[in-house]
């Protein structure tokens, strides 16, 4: 009987709620956990391979945390515990990720499945996530189509947002993503070279009121129709490159009153921030070093 089963919780003798997700390996294919500390916290888990096979994990760098897998297949591997951070970060096993299944509720305080490739989707969230501070890299460079409605709305004190969906194919992001997230203050590169990306709601950053950093978060956007207001980050100090094209001919007649940008004082820093955003209307008004 797998640990997710038969395992219940110490606090109140409910179900345990294990973080889930699936591998697709060959056969004698050997699969490393991406485990690190966060502010010294070590990992204490229990893993089900999937395979009738378990591991307790004590330290990021305990030997358990690699495993073989004997038969070629697709396993489910469920962790209990206390997890504070796993993070892919591009490695070695990236594309034997084939799904996220579940968050779980082991103390995530960081995680990404930077380069996860074969990943199509995300699940909805969870409680589980509400000690997530950095969604940095989280989803970058997988083949995720859409953003789940709410997906942060447990992550309260979450802060920063590098990346977090850049070089992903979703094509519209949806209302009220960052509402809860009040204490942002970094989304550099967070839809960064989503060149599916059509559109944005208008107020995306409302509650941010302090963000300070919106460097590249649409470069490379190229198919975007509309811009969110930045009406509400009175904060910030540098949009450079935020919606800088690599190609000419692009940006869009309803992108709005970009002017507000450039005009406040101090000025931010926006170097190339409308870079190739020839579409714009207004494009022949934005300053020099803005474009």
């Amino acid at each position: 009987m797998s640990i997710a089963r038969r395992l219940v919780s110490s606090s109140g003798g409910g179900a345990v709620e294990p973080f889930r997700f699936q591998l697709t390996v060959a056969s004698g294919q050997t699969y490393g956990l991406p485990l690190f500390s966060v502010s010294g916290t070590q990992p204490n888990i229990i893993v089900d391979w999937g395979d009738t096979s378990e591991s307790t994990i004590t330290d990021v760098n305990d030997s358990a945390r690699f495993h073989t897998y004997t038969s070629a297949g697709t396993y489910t591997v469920s962790i209990i515990g206390s997890l504070p951070g796993f993070r892919v970060d591009n490695d070695i096993y990236k594309t034997l990720y084939t799904a996220i299944l579940d968050w779980g509720n082991v103390g995530l305080r960081s995680l990404n499945f930077y380069g996860c490739v074969n990943i199509t989707s995300i699940p909805n969230a969870t409680s589980g996530l509400g000690r997530v501070t950095q969604w940095n890299n989280t989803f970058r460079g997988t083949s995720i189509t859409s953003i789940p409605s709410g997906l942060f709305d447990f992550s309260t004190s979450a802060y920063e947002f590098v990346d977090t969906f850049s070089f992903t194919k979703i094509t519209s992001v949806p209302n009220n993503l960052f509402d809860a997230c009040t204490g942002a203050s970094s989304f550099s590169s967070t839809f960064n070279a989503c060149t599916s990306l059509v559109s944005v709601p208008n107020e995306l950053f409302r509650y941010n009121t302090n963000v300070i950093n919106f460097s590249s978060t649409f470069r490379n956007n190229r198919a975007l129709t509309n811009i969110p207001t930045f009406q509400y980050n009175q904060n910030v100090s540098i949009f450079l490159n935020i919606f800088n094209m690599s190609s000419t001919n692009n940006g869009s007649s309803s992108w709005g009153n970009v002017e507000e940008l450039w005009t406040r004082s101090p000025e931010p820093l926006g170097t190339n921030a409308f870079n190739n955003c020839t579409g714009a209307t207004n494009y022949a008004s934005i300053p020099f070093n803005w474009k």
